[in-house]
């Protein structure tokens, strides 16, 4: 027996059992830690990431004003520009010319309005998820060559303002890569919310692609929005799958929890 009245054997034996708790809380310790600095690691990608959706977002519209209504607007000062000066032609190439000038300025008008639409469109806000995406679907059959279907579900009353905002995006943002890239005759959008989630499927019948060449690409606008997507589901929690492959269409999948309003908020 020792001092302490228990026998060596039972020392010892405490001694290394308490040495193995100790080996295994260092290992659990340095687990956790790695996880915290993968976490930290994959937190600033996704940062830096959600941050190159919105410059690339930027750069396309600063484009699309440029290439637009710009060039229209620029044609209209010119077409004005010759008719302040009827001397040098009849009255009837003024008037000729001045109702060019109108069908131009309408034009930068209906320009101005569908960018507006795009950046924020009222109908989200107002009315909802359910509106927004039906009046995107008539945008999309009416300006472009392709047959959206919508399927939804669940979607009658108001949840969440960023979530029905990430969602509308996911929807846009997967249409206008069909529109632009696809070549596909038909669309089909399925939203469904169940209970906790908010279920989006976008699938086309097009050339498809290659997702892991596409997300590895950093200057194809494809590219661009897949990665935007799938972005924009990680910083809410959510996940996103793209399958397809040359040939076979593509079928985008994302699942995202649903945020009860915060306090004070309208729905």
């Amino acid at each position: 027996m020792t001092a302490e009245g228990e026998p060596p054997d039972d020392r010892e034996d405490s001694v290394q059992a308490i040495a193995a708790r100790l080996t295994e809380l260092t290992s659990e310790n340095q687990r956790l830690f790695q996880e915290l600095v993968t976490a930290e690691r994959r937190f600033r990608s996704l940062s830096r990431s959600v941050w190159r959706v919105q410059e690339d977002e930027r750069r396309r519209l600063a484009r699309e004003l440029h290439d637009g209504i710009g060039q229209t607007l620029t044609a209209l000062v010119n077409q004005l520009e010759g008719s302040r000066r009827p001397e040098v032609r009849p009255p009837e190439q003024t008037a000729a010319r001045i109702g060019e000038a109108l069908e131009m300025a309408a034009q930068a008008l209906q320009e101005t309005r569908d960018l507006s639409r795009l950046l924020r469109p009222a109908v989200l806000d107002d009315l909802g998820l359910s509106p927004a995406l039906s009046s995107l679907a008539r945008t999309i059959g009416k300006h472009f060559s392709v047959d959206v279907t919508l399927q939804l579900s669940g979607l009658d009353d108001r949840f969440d303002r960023d979530v029905e905002t990430l969602a509308y995006r996911v929807v846009q943002e997967a249409l206008t890569n069909v529109t632009k890239h696809s070549g596909a005759s038909s669309a089909r959008v399925a939203v469904e919310r169940t209970a906790g989630h908010l279920r989006i499927r976008v699938e086309d019948d097009g050339r498809g692609f290659d997702p892991h060449g596409v997300l590895g690409s950093e200057h194809r606008d494809v590219g661009v929005g897949v990665r935007g997507m799938r972005d924009r589901a990680e910083l809410f929690g959510g996940t996103a799958r793209i399958d397809s492959e040359p040939g076979r269409g593509a079928r985008i999948d994302v699942v995202v929890p649903l945020l009860a309003p915060e306090a004070g908020e309208a729905p």
